[in-house]
């Protein structure tokens, strides 16, 4: 008898625990969306695009390039576009590195971490171009209501790795925690001070991402670099796989903004139910979400992909309530901007004007 009773309370529980996680708007899921909409509402930005801009077979990032994710001019209105934009890397197939494990390269060492710097800072490049856009724009009375905000991606300490270089005479071994964190924050020095000497107007350095989208309890490196952002008024940003480690965890590891990536965009074989459980996750654990996709939205079964995307977040009140990065395969956007074909206008405007809507809602937020 007791034994059918204990069976009897863990169905009831198992059952309580679905409903809540598939009915947000049920009483314990409604007390998760206020929980996300707390930690995502501190997020200074709405609207975060990730631009691949280290290795050498990547874009320049020009004016030219990175302006039609800036604004949108047509004949009858201007409008802003991302306000946050995230350079990053995880390899180099030219020099052949591997800025994130998991790739066929060597793993980058000091000398390669220097060199990705002077990439991402490169003159009239990147966050370079980002602020010539602008101040061109202010010139002629173009003006966003808040800055750009810009975030740079610091390389893996790769777990176990010994041949990274030296800090001050001593040979740095990431088999130890203190190792790795030592050379976060030689990255994140480095970058402050070329970010310093620059004297941007138009564009603000809102923190730092870690670049593996894993991530182990047990990692004091990242709390550390969490700490050590934070003593210079930084943040520290982070995008999990879907089923990556650690993913329900991201504040207590030490990030103090995470997104949660779906990954449906990529195999046609995920069924559209991923975009409904990514999105009851992020409420669940207070994420935002990733929208994702790359050059193969030409093709039509990844256009309707794209389009699942949005009707998903939708439907779960993402483009509404919170934070969205935006995964777009290193120029995908750019070549949908540019592109003659109908239907990749279609979506180019289609997202354009959910993302404007974002932007005009996050201004007059500021303003109140």
């Amino acid at each position: 008898m007791v034994k059918k009773n204990i069976f009897a309370w863990v169905v009831i529980l198992l059952f309580s625990i679905g409903f809540a996680s598939a009915f947000p708007n049920s009483s314990t899921g409604k007390q998760e969306s206020n929980k996300s909409k707390k930690i995502s509402s501190s997020n200074p930005i709405s609207d975060l695009v990730l631009i691949y801009h280290g290795g050498a077979q990547r874009l320049p990032w020009s004016a030219n390039q990175l302006r039609p994710y800036v604004y949108q001019d047509n004949s009858t209105k201007f409008n802003w576009l991302f306000d946050g934009f995230l350079f990053l890397e995880i390899f180099d197939s030219v020099n052949k590195y591997n800025y994130d494990p998991g790739f066929q390269y060597r793993t980058a060492g000091k000398e390669q971490w220097e060199w990705l710097l002077n990439r991402y800072f490169g003159k009239q490049k990147g966050p370079d171009a980002l602020e010539s856009i602008l101040d061109s724009l202010a010139k002629v009375g173009k003006k966003p209501v808040r800055k750009r905000m810009v975030v740079i991606s610091i390389p893996c300490p790769v777990p176990g790795y010994k041949d990274w270089g030296e800090l001050d005479g001593k040979k740095l071994d990431f088999t130890n925690s203190e190792d790795r964190e030592l050379a976060s924050k030689w990255f994140i020095d480095k970058a402050l001070k070329m970010w310093n000497e620059r004297g941007y107007k138009h564009i603000k350095l809102a923190g730092f991402y870690w670049v593996h989208e894993a991530a182990e309890k047990s990692d004091k490196a990242i709390s550390g670099v969490k700490d050590y952002l934070k003593s210079q008024n930084m943040k520290l940003f982070w995008i999990p796989y879907w089923g990556a480690k650690g993913k329900d965890s991201w504040a207590q590891l030490g990030f103090d903004y995470a997104y949660q990536q779906p990954n449906y965009f990529f195999s046609t074989k995920i069924p559209e139910s991923r975009l409904n459980d990514a999105c009851a996750f992020s409420r669940k654990y207070g994420l935002g979400l990733e929208m994702e996709f790359d050059e193969r939205v030409a093709q039509p079964d990844f256009r309707t992909r794209f389009y699942d995307y949005l009707n998903a977040f939708e439907k779960n009140r993402v483009w509404e309530d919170l934070p969205v990065a935006y995964y777009e395969g290193g120029g995908a956007w750019l070549q949908m901007a540019n592109s003659k074909d109908q239907e990749m206008q279609k979506m180019y405007n289609t997202l354009s004007n959910i993302i404007v809507k974002r932007q005009v809602k996050t201004d007059k937020a500021l303003k109140k």
